[in-house]
């Protein structure tokens, strides 16, 4: 069965998530096994400053590296976000990434033995990009540091080993389940005090009429169950984490616009900053040019608010498509999804905020040119005139 299959419960609170498991059915790669219905999950939207905290210490820095100087330099115990990558020391393995948030410059002192070399030591913010666990390092590793901000395409440093990396896990972030409706397959084996350890399963956000909002990865294990606060037959469980990529709280507040269904009207993703509004893009329907109306008259972008990229895409879908649609979240799926054809014009009202907001360049454009020139470039490709006002 599908999630789609249990998306529905005739109570008087509404249904909010469902937790269900893979069954591995080769004939329906959809196909889930229901765990639980659920009315509400506290716990699983999480501020940047509950991220696992730990020290790193990157060994044998280039003491003239712009990470080192500016560790070393005036007021450098701020650094900022950053970007942490694993390659393999030929680069025959996929770089695997960690983001260092919000890291300070713990010490920066010589290495020993290596004259020309400093070792960094940093309190960071740590998340990665695991799924199901923190991987071992590849064989011959090679480190290398970059700014969080991708316009910087140089790397700021480099090591050959980073201290307390791996073989640490994170604490553990509990969620606790309000008013689940367990199926007998999640009842199986529970006790009472909780205890329960299944593997991994997904615990999916509906809005109101049953429709997919988000999915998350979710450990199942499950340490405490006892009767629901919200009455009768209900559940409340407490799961020992809720997996390692955690939505913010501007995810909730977005997908809580969204449970009321997909927006009629334009611009509801302007208060958002970018987290917020990398969310409203992933709750869009992805679309083509063509599935517009071809009538008389101008599309309109309002571009006030077209502050980053993500703003960019949202206001493109709205003005080419409607609100609640989406021709594509970057540069690539915007050419694939404007398939051609003559169109309305397209008025770019404002247009100068996003000139101003997304000058930075892009790699592998040839010649290189900055976002905002990029898009229009892609627009002419693809037949949309452009007037910007």
């Amino acid at each position: 069965m599908r999630v789609a299959d249990f998306a529905s419960w005739e109570r008087e609170f509404p249904l909010r998530y469902v937790l269900v498991r893979d069954v591995g059915d080769e004939q329906d790669w959809e196909a889930v096994e229901l765990l639980a219905r659920c009315a509400d999950a506290e716990g699983l939207y999480l501020p940047r400053e509950h991220l696992d905290r730990t020290v790193l210490v990157l060994e044998g820095c280039p003491a003239d590296s712009p990470l080192a100087v500016m560790a070393a330099g005036p007021g450098g115990r701020r650094l900022g976000d950053l970007m942490l990558e694993v390659l393999g020391r030929n680069n025959d393995w996929p770089p695997h990434v960690f983001e260092l948030l919000d890291v300070s410059a713990v010490a920066v002192r010589p290495t020993a033995g290596a004259p020309g070399l400093v070792d960094l030591v940093l309190g960071t913010g740590l998340r990665d990009d695991r799924e199901y666990g923190r991987p071992r390092p590849p064989a011959q590793p090679h480190f290398e540091v970059r700014a969080a901000d991708q316009r910087i395409t140089a790397p700021l440093t480099h090591c050959a080993s980073v201290g307390g990396l791996y073989g640490r896990y994170p604490r553990p972030r509990p969620v606790r389940l309000i008013g689940c409706e367990p199926s007998p397959a999640l009842l199986d084996g529970l006790a009472p005090s909780g205890g329960r350890s299944d593997g991994w399963g997904q615990l999916v956000g509906l809005d109101r009429f049953g429709g997919v909002l988000r999915t998350e990865n979710f450990p199942l294990l499950v340490t405490e169950a006892r009767p629901s606060v919200l009455g009768g037959a209900l559940l409340d469980l407490t799961f020992a984490d809720g997996g390692p990529d955690r939505p913010a709280p501007d995810c909730r507040r977005v997908r809580d616009l969204w449970f009321e269904g997909p927006p009629s009207e334009p611009g509801g993703w302007t208060g958002f900053d970018t987290s917020g509004r990398d969310e409203w893009q992933t709750l869009c329907r992805r679309t083509l040019l063509s599935d517009s109306p071809r009538g008389g008259g101008e599309h309109h972008l309002d571009g006030r608010h077209v502050t980053d990229a993500p703003g960019l895409h949202l206001a493109l879908g709205e003005a080419l498509l409607g609100p609640g649609l989406l021709l594509g979240h970057d540069l690539y799926w915007l050419r694939e999804r404007l398939d051609g054809g003559a169109r309305r014009p397209l008025v770019w009202h404002d247009a100068e905020t996003a000139r101003r907001s997304l000058a930075w360049r892009v790699v592998g454009t040839d010649p290189v040119r900055s976002y905002f020139d990029a898009v229009l470039e892609i627009l002419a490709e693809r037949g949309v005139t452009v007037v910007l006002d």
